[in-house]
């Protein structure tokens, strides 16, 4: 089985394994990082959820989902990088690799065997993150959260799921979701950091702070775009796309979907 092919049988698995009742909080990992460090997350199937932590450590936890039997064929890998930890889904009898060049999936190591124990086994990884560090949360099939990330960065991305991120302080924001609406709020920006949020099929609502600086550029394919705020536009406009300054401009913000509404909302502060 190709990397490709064992990836879609992933994300047409989570379903089968959705329905199953057993669930085990049976990987568990914490440690002190630097200040400044990141926390990149990497899962296939099952969802990423990211929450402050109530002290100066990181905590991971894995939750496998679907018969017990099964529950050997996938784990958690924490590697320790130059800047922080990577944190990855591995799949027993998959050729994977977790390190400083990323995530990837290579091919299938099993010959001749049935595959259906991907379709029942899944892991959510949940994790808990000091103030101060970045974070970059990735899943293939599964929903992606993040609370009151503080941190220079904040990613979020998601194949086949929506992509959740609130409360956010940062200086660069990334939302995206293939398949899944992307809803983001952003309580303050601490720097001037691009801010990028994309879907193919799904919405894309941003609420931002009303004092906001920007030089927006928003499309739809098939859907409307929205704004609370007042545009000075910049470039041609469309049915389907524009080109904008908001306040001072200067920022980088890009919104767009092909198949979804586009929504910039202001906070009440």
């Amino acid at each position: 089985m190709t990397a490709r092919a064992l990836v879609i049988a992933l994300i047409a698995a989570v379903p089968a394994a959705a329905q199953q009742t057993t669930a085990a909080a049976d990987f568990r990992w914490e440690k002190a990082l630097g200040s400044g460090s990141a926390v990149r997350l990497h899962n296939i199937a099952g969802d990423v959820t990211v929450s402050p932590s109530t002290n100066d450590r990181v905590e991971v936890v894995g939750i496998k989902r679907g018969p017990s039997r099964y529950f050997a064929d996938v784990t958690l890998e924490v590697v320790e990088v130059t800047d922080g930890i990577i944190v990855c889904a591995m799949y027993r009898d998959a050729d994977m690799r977790c390190d400083e060049d990323g995530y990837r999936v290579e091919r299938n190591r099993r010959r001749g065997r049935d595959d259906d124990d991907y379709d029942r086994v899944s892991i959510d990884i949940v994790v808990k993150v000091p103030r101060g560090l970045s974070v970059s949360a990735n899943s293939v099939s599964g929903n992606v959260t993040v609370t009151d990330a503080n941190g220079a960065s904040v990613r979020g991305g998601s194949v086949s799921g929506n992509v959740r991120m609130t409360g956010l302080r940062a200086a660069s924001i990334r939302g995206s979701s293939v398949s899944g609406d992307v809803d983001v709020a952003i309580t303050a920006l601490t720097g001037d950091g691009d801010l990028r949020f994309t879907s193919v099929s799904g919405d894309v609502i941003v609420d931002l702070p009303p004092s906001l600086d920007a030089d927006v550029s928003m499309r739809s394919v098939s859907g409307e775009l929205n704004s609370d705020f007042p545009l000075t536009l910049n470039g041609r406009v469309s049915r389907s796309s524009l080109s904008a300054r908001i306040g001072k401009g200067g920022r980088e913000l890009r919104v767009t979907t092909v198949s979804g509404d586009v929504s910039l909302r202001s906070i009440k502060q």
